[in-house]
């Protein structure tokens, strides 16, 4: 997060936004950031979700969802920035960043993406923006005007490695960063809860700071059949539906974020 002083430069009386993080592809972290956006709009929360991934974004197409703009189509001027926001069928505002023509850079569209975001962040209770894995450009952005950060683990080593590479660079830049943990799809509670442990051990020894462990998914044949079916698991699964329940819980209790 180069040249960033403050990691939330939205106007005051803006809604919390809680950037979800990876540091590796394949950890199920579109998948956990849609099926918490449902879960607080179930409770009636009015949130959104900002689909920043600007290569493989895939919130709009795990919620069977078609937006009519992106906002990388409004950083023309031509589209309007009401007319990226897709209000799905359980609630949720879902605005998809679009893909990154290969003759732009992040530079060109980052003025839509905040005009976007701060329309989001002045109407609704949360904004939940979904960055891509690693740690370009969109992921810089994300983290720096969220409120917080949850940053998704799963029990494999390359995970590990890229979620401690992200977490250096977000405490590199600013140490007091709020950054959260969530372990996806562990077998039992036990195992997830080992492997926050291990992360968190890992981090303090070697950067002096610890993730704010928020809880875990379990593995569930539920979220891959709903992924087939685009539609967010916890609308079919009982099980996926009290955990992510419990994860927005903890959330509101974790008082970072005013929801």
């Amino acid at each position: 997060m180069p040249d960033v002083t403050s990691h939330h430069p939205l106007p005051p009386g803006s809604a919390p936004v809680l950037a979800v993080v990876s540091g590796k592809g394949g950890v199920g972290k579109s998948t956990l950031a849609v099926n918490l956006a449902e879960t607080f709009a179930a409770q009636g929360c009015a949130v959104a979700l900002l689909d920043a991934d600007l290569g493989t974004g895939s919130c709009a197409t795990l919620m069977n969802e078609t937006p009519a703009a992106t906002a990388i189509a409004s950083a023309s001027g031509v589209v309007p920035v009401d007319r990226v926001l897709t209000v799905t069928a359980s609630g949720v505002t879902l605005a998809a960043g679009g893909t990154l023509p290969p003759d732009l850079t992040f530079a060109h569209v980052q003025p839509a993406l905040d005009e976007t975001l701060r329309e989001l962040a002045a109407t609704h209770d949360l904004v939940i923006v979904d960055a891509p894995a690693g740690l370009g450009a969109e992921v810089r952005w994300s983290l720096d005007r969220a409120d917080a950060a949850l940053l998704v683990l799963v029990g494999e080593p390359t995970s590990v490695k890229g979620a401690y590479t992200l977490a250096k660079m977000v405490w590199g830049a600013v140490p007091d960063y709020p950054l959260l943990s969530v372990v996806n799809a562990a077998d039992t509670e036990s195992e997830a809860q080992e492997a926050a442990a291990r992360f968190s051990e890992l981090t303090a020894q070697f950067l002096g700071h610890e993730p704010i462990p928020l809880g875990w998914v379990p593995y569930s044949p539920h979220v891959r059949a709903a992924v087939s079916k685009q539609t967010p698991a916890v609308r079919l699964s009982g099980s996926v539906r009290a955990a992510f329940t419990t994860l927005s819980t903890g959330l509101r209790d974790l008082a970072l974020l005013p929801i």
